[in-house]
């Protein structure tokens, strides 16, 4: 999927591919997520320097929660005070999730590129781009990638709040940014 963004005067774009994982110690996983989903996001984008700075935003929802979406760091990076999974001069999302439980399984993820205009609010964070991407195991573990599909403003705005008192020193922009088209 590619997704165009534009920032003010700057344009950009992002391609997601998710795709089984063929060869999770390649990726530092080990043989038990075979098949399980690997995600990749990568980031042009037309800004210099300190205005190509990026963030991704990553929540997920747990496989034994129904609607709750929690926000999903790096692992080493867990007690950051910081919401970005990713962050940096065109950062590169990338993640291939673990199968943590066996029988039926959903697994979702909401990732956005998010932007912290410098000038403005060095701690507003405005979603560029939303997409969705997961997989779902049935009771006999049989795996189904989800089809990557975009989020639009009302996706981000509904992890606000939560966003909001996760990180209470930050500020979170409503979602009139985001990217609506493909």
């Amino acid at each position: 999927m590619e997704i165009r963004f534009s920032f003010g005067d700057e344009r950009g774009r992002v391609l997601v591919e998710v795709a089984p994982n063929a060869d999770p110690v390649a990726v530092g996983k080990t043989d038990r997520e075979l098949g399980m989903p690997v995600c990749t996001a990568s980031v042009e984008f037309s800004a210099q320097g300190y205005r190509s700075l990026l963030g991704w935003v990553q929540l997920v929802r747990e496989p034994s929660a129904t609607d709750h979406f929690g926000i999903d760091p790096f692992d080493l990076f867990a007690d950051s005070s910081a919401p970005f999974a990713w962050y940096g001069m065109r950062p590169v999302l990338f993640d291939a999730p673990s199968r943590w439980r066996s029988g039926a399984v959903r697994w979702e993820a909401h990732s956005f590129l998010t932007i912290g205009p410098w000038d403005l609010d060095r701690r507003l964070v405005v979603p560029l781009v939303g997409f969705a991407w997961g997989y779902e195991q049935d009771p006999e573990e049989r795996l189904r990638l989800s089809p990557v599909r975009l989020l639009g403003a009302v996706d981000w705005d509904g992890h606000r709040p939560y966003m909001s008192e996760r990180y209470p020193t930050w500020r979170f922009s409503d979602g009139d940014h985001l990217a609506e088209q493909h």
